[in-house]
């Protein structure tokens, strides 16, 4: 009887742990990725929130005038398991954005200096809510601290590793393509 015991211990020991391999293999890693479209969805989507976010507005500089020009990189949602936009309720990604005056855009790309214009480039998490709202790592020592905090586990090392210049150079590009669009075209003369 008690080698009956021992079997039946020993099989239960083994199927539980099978039961527990099975149920940690299916749980998301965090580190899944949607679908390249869902993924560029996202990324403008975050683009679009920003950019128009009177709070963002105001976190390279506290005037009024300028507005935010960006780009974003997504590593990262939440649930991990989401494939489609609907299913995102947080976007992790890196954004950059340089800030535009209206004096900026009056000059016309041709007019426009890089190296003169305010910017940003920092992971945030982006809550797609209602409401919609984001956390950024705070500046200087606590800067991972913040990180850590923000981010799951999974994800920290992305966080941490600023994009390719890649994205400054799709940045600049778009800012470029801001300020075309922007700028009035010339009035027709009268004769």
């Amino acid at each position: 009887m008690r080698r009956w015991s021992v079997l039946t211990l020993a099989l239960l020991v083994v199927a539980a742990s099978g039961v527990f391999v099975v149920r940690w293999m299916s749980v998301p890693s965090g580190r899944k990725l949607p679908p390249g479209p869902v993924r560029d969805q996202l990324a403008a989507r975050v683009v679009e929130v920003l950019e128009r976010d009177p709070t963002f507005r105001t976190e390279v500089t506290q005037e009024p005038g300028p507005h935010p020009v960006c780009v974003a990189s997504v590593f990262g949602v939440a649930p991990d398991w989401a494939d489609t936009v609907a299913d995102v309720r947080t976007v992790y990604t890196w954004v950059d954005c340089l800030w535009l005056w209206p004096a900026d855009v009056a000059r016309g790309p041709a007019g426009l200096d890089f190296n003169q214009l305010s910017g940003l480039g920092m992971p945030i998490a982006l809550h797609l809510g209602p409401p919609v709202t984001y956390q950024a790592p705070e500046d200087g020592e606590r800067n991972g601290d913040s990180i850590r905090r923000i981010f799951p586990k999974s994800l920290e090392a992305a966080a941490f590793s600023p994009p390719h210049r890649s994205m400054r150079d799709e940045l600049q590009q778009r800012v470029l393509q801001v300020a075309t669009s922007s700028t009035p075209s010339p009035s027709p003369s009268r004769s």
